[in-house]
């Protein structure tokens, strides 16, 4: 018996029953080989979520057309009958764990750059620029849309001769080309296609008929639908009611429902901060006017949220995505009343931020997210060898686990009274509290591998030798940087310091650096809701780039931006520290010295630098050693830390143990 009864009780979606309500929501992983064709470690990746206990994955932006390719040479496809027997590779192995298999069916439309298609430019309902694509795409004849739903219709055809169970029809986010021809904001049509929303559902419900037409009317039809534009002048929510039942009258089998668009991510791959199940109203007006099941997506993180959800009737089915890049295993260990064990998704988007620069899948969290094949063979160490780990972060807690995975006896030294590390302090600003969740698994994690901790422990080559240790892992992390400009002034304080409440903070400060660390730290120090009150904090950000943290690619940055603004920062972009002197600052911009005054504290956020004096030690006296550095976000530093156990094991294989008789 498990405590969520609502997750696991089976539904039937048409003619396809579904052992859970637990789907996986459509996510691209750019497995694909560059020529589009499955490769094993796409298998591999799939495979994972069907053993993990999806009851039903959804393949994501499988084209319908060839010159179609959305962001990556790396997608399936279903234009040709040769794709066929390579795609029931897929299914077939997906079945063997009793897990029903989707095709989600796209045109990218506006997303479909020219790049990556022959030269081709996109086509769309008219020729309106997506921001998130800026190529102009053009419109579409009648006779080319024609052409377009055949393209869909055969698709389908072939999805159901490859043993898939069911098709979905991309038609939300504004990006595929029929959520394009849904949205107001970008068909500006006048004839049949276009104006009203009967004009503008025309095309996708000509797709829906001819799908029905190839496959026949007991084959499962899903279609992802945005239940608004989520912008001025975009579909409002009384048409989304009006196009779900419209697409209900043509015998959809299931509505999968999102909302947004790609031109405002925040609505449809939610950062941290984002509440979870943030669409579950939404989801519960569409459903009350429909009669098929209703899937509700987004932020539904966690067992008791995606419980929760349906116990409150606001949706028939939960679609998961990140959740299940982070932990395959999240159904099986859901049922079990393993929760705890789940490995918690913490928001960073750091998966999609990759997937969008043309990378293969990964997550912050699971080093093994896409790379399932490469690790599935992990062997173990017949006598345990004596390893340690020197620093209690990211990267140390995640190396610790990997090796005592691996067979080690692990010991972790840190030097603070704490664990976590900087991913510790990462939690304290503003929508960062997922974080938090994060940290906390790691060390718990390392614990439940029998990692031995050392707190308030400082580390000597001289200690490590006397220890007898086999191998040394560092992963000391670095030090703020302070620069000249800064020194030697009582009112300069770290961005650590400030967030962890080690130093009094006062009412004017200036934070020096515009990086993720800076405005973040901004964001922190700043009073949540800007009045002009006496006892208000005045914050100002300078920084020498133009742009305000341009590293950051993913939606948050967008959210903390408008944070900033809101909260009244003042922001001083191209500008340079040249002094301090009292209580004010002075800097040049645009060639010119100007200079901030009465200022009581100023926040150091320019960046750190690693120290490798005791690696090169350990190497000089011939003791195995990796070191970790250069770890500029929590993804690189958890990924680098398990590789880093993967490598000393390597670099050890074949040597004897200091410890062996």
């Amino acid at each position: 018996m498990t405590a969520y009864s609502h997750l696991f009780t089976p539904i039937q979606i048409g003619s396809m029953k579904v052992k859970n309500r637990i789907f996986m929501a459509p996510m691209s992983t750019h497995l694909a080989n560059s020529e589009g064709h499955i490769t094993e470690e796409l298998l591999t990746y799939y495979e994972a979520r069907a053993k993990g206990g999806a009851s039903f994955i959804t393949v994501a932006s499988v084209l319908v057309d060839r010159l179609s390719r959305y962001g990556t040479f790396r997608n399936l496809g279903l234009y040709e009958d040769g794709q066929i027997s390579e795609l029931r590779r897929l299914t077939d192995c997906l079945h063997k764990y009793g897990t029903k298999v989707g095709a989600q069916l796209l045109h990218p439309s506006t997303a479909a750059l020219s790049q990556y298609n022959e030269g081709c430019q996109p086509v769309a309902a008219s020729p309106v620029e997506a921001r998130a694509y800026p190529e102009l795409p053009r419109a579409l004849t009648c006779e080319e849309i024609h052409h377009f739903v055949r393209l869909f219709g055969e698709a389908a055809r072939r999805a159901k001769e490859a043993g898939f169970d069911a098709v979905e029809l991309h038609c939300c986010h504004r990006h595929g080309l029929l959520g394009n021809f849904l949205s107001p904001l970008h068909n500006k049509r006048i004839d049949e296609y276009g104006g009203g929303v009967d004009g503008r559902l025309k095309m996708p419900l000509e797709v829906i008929a001819e799908v029905r037409k190839q496959v026949g009317d007991d084959f499962p039809m899903v279609v992802r639908m945005s239940a608004t534009d989520a912008e001025p002048d975009g579909q409002s929510l009384i048409e989304g009611i009006y196009i779900a039942r419209q697409f209900e009258k043509a015998g959809v089998s299931l509505i999968h429902l999102s909302n947004g668009s790609l031109d405002i991510p925040w609505k449809t791959t939610a950062p941290s901060g984002i509440p979870q199940a943030f669409n579950m109203d939404l989801a519960d007006t569409i459903r009350r006017a429909i009669h098929i099941p209703l899937g509700i997506v987004g932020r539904i993180n966690e067992p008791w949220v995606a419980d929760m959800v349906l116990e409150q009737k606001k949706a028939d089915v939960v679609y998961i995505g990140r959740a299940f890049i982070c932990d395959p295993e999240f159904p099986n260990k859901a049922f079990a009343g393993e929760e705890n064990q789940i490995r918690p998704c913490i928001g960073c988007l750091r998966c999609l931020e990759t997937v969008n620069g043309d990378g293969s899948i990964c997550c912050t969290m699971n080093p093994r997210a896409g790379r399932e094949l490469q690790l599935s063979n992990e062997p173990k160490y017949c006598k345990k060898r004596k390893l340690l780990i020197v620093g209690g972060g990211p990267a140390g807690l995640s190396a610790a686990a990997a090796a005592a995975e691996l067979g080690y006896a692990v010991t972790l030294t840190e030097r603070a009274d704490r664990l976590g590390g900087q991913m510790y302090l990462a939690a304290f600003p503003p929508c960062k509290h997922d974080v938090a969740k994060g940290t906390k698994y790691l060390v718990e994690r390392a614990r439940i591998m029998g990692v031995k901790i050392e707190l308030n422990s400082s580390m000597t080559k001289e200690k490590i030798m006397l220890a007898g240790f086999d191998g040394v892992i560092l992963t000391t992390g670095a030090e703020p940087i302070l620069p000249k400009s800064l020194m030697n002034d009582s009112r300069v304080v770290s961005a650590q310091n400030a967030l962890e409440g080690k130093c009094r903070i006062g009412k004017n400060v200036v934070v020096v650096g515009g990086g993720p660390v800076g405005c973040e730290i901004a964001d922190f120090l700043a009073h949540p809701h800007f009045d002009g009150s006496a006892n208000g904090r005045k914050v100002t950000i300078v920084e020498m780039d133009p742009i305000l943290e341009k590293e950051e690619k993913t939606a948050a940055r967008a959210l903390l931006m408008e944070r900033l603004i809101k909260k009244n920062c003042t922001i001083l972009t191209g500008a340079r520290v040249q002094s301090v002197s009292g209580t004010e600052l002075i800097y040049v911009k645009d060639g010119q010295r100007k200079q901030l005054s009465g200022i009581d504290t100023i926040v150091s956020a320019i960046g750190t630098r690693a120290d490798d004096t005791l690696a090169c030690q350990l190497r000089e006296a011939g003791i195995p050693v990796r070191n970790v550095t250069g770890t500029t976000n929590i993804l690189k530093a958890v990924t680098d830390g398990f590789d880093a156990a993967y490598q000393i094991f390597a670099e050890m294989a074949g040597s004897p143990s200091t410890n062996e008789s």
